[in-house]
């Protein structure tokens, strides 16, 4: 009898619920048995995750303050890099970690250790993010040592990584740039509707807007753009910062908040196009997901975007980031006709099942840990 090979994933912290975490959860379904790491673990989203998982679940103590689980990256530069490597990972044979901000990859494994990375971290590299005021003149040079000292980190911890995953060729790009290190690009999943409406009669009322309300996805922009044009813009998604969004809006653009899975066809169903203005986006599933249900995209020319979205066949491109060359493109969009089954075709390029044929080949090739029994 074979000998039972023990697998953890580690994720980088569970206070939100955005692309990586829904990466996480396809990851679960591949391996239901896997225990499961985390820093920061919100009772909402355990919840989530105990319906997937039937491994155990660890996390940090820091879990039970709201303070923290509230605000996150405040925390970042000061805790994760140090409770990831005082993990005892021993027993397991086979560690997967997924990782974008907090360092989940710097965990010291004994046997095999793949990293699934959707990027290194944007607040210790060049991309934008939102804890920019550690880059305020006066704070970046008290800080900066001690920045130079996690990079240096960071770069020793990923060449201990036996293989990189990377989530697009943009990321792989990054992971060069910093690390000097190869990749293996797998595309993130995106769970496909199993029924598309295809009724010619919906009316398409609205564009949609919908991500996290901060402004490295583009809500600023896209506010003060159809603030100008007042064309029906329609915004679904949440942040500390919604009012203030709010208050910037003109009547024309409506706040949904929260929005469910189970509601999000009907939505989608009803809209002209996603509006997607991300900057430095890493892969960007809101696109992917948007075209699963037929619907164009009007996107930011930057970022992951450039690998999902064809342009003037499954959306259109802005490339200068004001909301001039954004409502230029909107003009053009409605002088055009896309077809839904384009959109759709694009989509199945993405699908969970694609994910896990990718994700369990290559462990096959880079480990003998999943060897036909």
């Amino acid at each position: 009898m074979k000998k039972k090979f023990k697998i953890a994933i580690i994720h980088d912290s569970l206070t939100d619920f955005g692309g990586a975490e829904r990466t996480l959860l396809s990851l679960l379904k591949i391996f239901p048995e896997a225990d499961l790491y985390t820093s920061l673990l919100e009772k909402k989203l355990a919840k989530k995750i105990k319906k997937t998982s039937k491994g155990q679940i660890f996390f940090s103590k820091l879990s039970n303050f709201n303070l923290v689980t509230s605000h996150p990256s405040f925390f970042k530069p000061y805790f994760y890099h140090y409770y990831w490597p005082k993990l005892n990972l021993n027993v397991y044979d086979l560690v997967i970690s997924s990782s974008h901000s907090f360092c989940a990859n710097w965990v010291k494994v004994k046997n095999k250790h793949l990293s699934y990375v959707y990027t290194p971290p944007r607040f210790l590299y060049e991309e934008f993010n939102e804890i920019n005021w550690l880059r305020q003149p006066i704070i970046k040079k008290i800080i900066d040592p001690y920045f130079t000292y996690l990079r240096k980190k960071d770069k020793e911890n990923i060449q201990k990584i036996d293989l990189i995953i990377a989530d697009s060729k943009n990321v792989q790009s990054r992971i060069k740039k910093y690390y000097n290190s190869n990749s293996q690009v797998i595309y993130p999943p995106v769970k496909l509707p199993k029924k598309i409406t295809k009724s010619s009669k919906i009316k398409k009322t609205h564009y949609l807007f919908f991500s996290r309300l901060v402004k490295q996805k583009g809500i600023e922009l896209v506010i003060k753009a159809f603030n100008l044009s007042r064309k029906p813009l329609l915004v679904v998604g949440t942040s500390q910062q919604a009012q203030k969004w709010q208050k910037m809006a003109k009547s024309n653009i409506k706040f949904l908040g929260f929005v469910s899975d189970q509601k999000m066809p009907d939505i989608y169903a009803q809209s002209k196009a996603l509006v997607y203005a991300s900057i430095q986006e890493d892969f960007g599933l809101v696109p992917v997901e948007a075209m699963s249900y037929g619907l164009p995209v009007i996107a930011y020319r930057d970022g992951g975007v450039k690998e999902t979205v064809i342009e003037q066949k499954t959306g259109l491109f802005f490339r200068k980031y004001d909301e001039k060359a954004l409502n230029e493109v909107i003009e053009q969009f409605e002088k055009m006709n896309f077809s839904k089954e384009n959109c759709l075709k694009q989509a199945k390029k993405f699908s969970e099942q694609r994910f896990a044929k990718e994700i369990i080949e290559l462990i096959k090739v880079s480990t003998s840990l999943l060897e036909k029994k």
